[in-house]
């Protein structure tokens, strides 16, 4: 395949594309983005990502860079060019704009920018439990917005990647949150249960659809306040992303956990594949 890079009109290969250096995502991470994924050329449930992005410009107060059908069509575009039918990375951002650096917003009428970039994903054995640990979760009261403030989510990475594991489960005091780069919610009792979409958290497109999955399931869901005793006492623990999809984990903190129910759990992901293999023509077991 090839790897795509767009900015503001101009699409080629990735090592290419260049960005200028007055464009306020370098100075101040002043922007969104989103990501989704691809299987023969197919963005799976782009309209659900396409939703929260233009959220996320709302919430900053950045007008688009283009219209709704605009971008579809840039991002299509660019899965097209990248010439393959395996899973692709489909990743967009818009920054406030390219001017002289000034903390305030640039003079009206200044265009926001729109960047892509096109990329294999990543493959997963989803038979392979994760192992994760935790850290108090100090970031800033907008985690709601998809921004290009993730600091702390490095951090928390970083943290996983030095421990052996493969994510970090982010709390505040004894309220789970979600990972550094993931939803976390739990399998309790055959219940599935996730902490209220509030402002500390971002508003999962993956949780979105295991929601809409258990209800088309009969399976019993409840978002409220979750404890991290419930997530090391929880049946299953279920790391939800657009990369990881829906991926079981069997330790926290180097003491196992979950792994309890794995007729719930694989009940929930065998639909979300046979979603995904219906839209794109690709089964991801």
């Amino acid at each position: 395949m090839k790897r795509i890079g767009y900015y503001n009109g101009e699409m080629g290969p990735v090592e290419e594309i260049r960005i200028p250096m007055q464009d306020r995502a370098m100075f101040f991470g002043d922007g969104a983005y989103d990501f989704a994924f691809a299987y023969n050329k197919v963005m799976y449930r782009i309209e659900d990502h396409l939703d929260r992005f233009f959220n996320s410009l709302k919430l900053l107060e950045i007008d688009p860079p283009c219209t709704r059908e605009e971008l579809k069509q840039h991002l299509q575009d660019c899965v097209n060019a990248a010439e393959s039918d395996e899973g692709l990375s489909v990743y967009w951002q818009t920054s406030r704009g390219n001017c002289a650096r000034n903390h305030i917003f640039p003079p009206k009428g200044t265009p926001s920018t729109l960047l892509i970039t096109i990329s294999p994903l990543k493959k997963l054995n989803y038979q392979v439990p994760l192992k994760l640990i935790t850290m108090e979760d100090t970031r800033f009261l907008h985690c709601n917005i998809k921004t290009l403030n993730l600091i702390p989510n490095v951090i928390a990475a970083q943290r996983a990647e030095e421990a052996g594991c493969q994510e970090t489960i982010l709390h505040r005091g004894d309220q789970l949150t979600e990972c550094a780069h993931s939803a976390l919610v739990i399998i309790k009792d055959k219940k599935v249960i996730g902490p209220v979409l509030d402002n500390l958290i971002l508003p999962s497109i993956t949780r979105k659809h295991v929601w809409e999955i258990c209800e088309d399931l009969g399976i019993e869901t409840e978002s409220r306040n979750v404890s991290m005793d419930e997530v090391f006492d929880a049946d299953e623990i279920l790391v939800l992303s657009t990369s990881k999809l829906m991926t079981r984990a069997d330790e926290i903190d180097g003491k196992p956990a979950g792994m309890k129910d794995s007729e719930t759990a694989e009940k929930i992901r065998n639909e979300y594949f046979r979603r995904v293999q219906e839209e794109t023509g690709y089964w991801m077991g």
